[in-house]
C-alpha cells in the first residue's frame, strides 16, 4: 500500500489538468468573494491536499480510474469553468466600464456628435 500512495504522489505532480482546476476554484472564490486577500495559497494547498486524498483514495479503491482519465477530466472541468469565468466577469465589468467612460466624458462613448440639441434628425431641408 505504500508503494502505491508514493507511486500515486509521484503521478499527482504531474497532472497539469488538477493544477488547473485548482486555480480556477481559487480564482472563481476571489470573484465571489469566498477568498480573502492574501490567503489563496491557503485555499490553493488545501483544494490541492483535498485532490491528492481524492487521488489516493480512488487508487487504493478504484485502481481501474487511472491518472490520465482523472487529470483529463480535470483539464475539461477547468476550461469550462475558465470560460464561465471569463463571461461573468465581462457582464460585471462592461457596465462598469462603459459608466465610467461615459461619466468621464471621453468622446465617442454614450454620446451623438451628429445631432444638434433641439434639432430634429435628419434636419429638414427648408424651401
Amino acid at each position: 500500500m505504500f508503494n502505491t500512495i508514493v507511486s500515486l504522489t509521484i503521478m499527482f505532480a504531474a497532472l497539469a489538468g488538477i493544477a488547473a482546476l485548482v486555480t480556477v476554484l481559487v480564482n472563481i472564490g476571489k470573484l465571489v468573494h469566498l477568498v480573502k486577500d492574501g490567503t489563496s495559497q491557503y485555499w490553493s494547498a488545501g483544494l490541492n491536499l483535498l485532490a491528492f486524498t481524492v487521488l489516493v483514495v480512488l487508487g487504493i479503491f478504484r485502481p481501474d480510474l487511472t491518472t490520465v482519465f482523472l487529470d483529463a477530466t480535470a483539464q475539461q472541468i477547468a476550461t469550462i469553468l475558465l470560460f464561465v469565468l471569463g463571461f461573468v466577469t465581462q457582464l460585471f465589468t462592461s457596465p462598469k466600464v462603459y459608466t465610467l467612460l461615459r461619466d468621464g466624458d471621453v468622446p465617442l462613448i454614450g454620446k451623438s456628435f451628429s445631432k444638434v440639441v433641439g434639432e430634429t434628425y435628419p434636419p429638414s431641408k427648408a424651401t
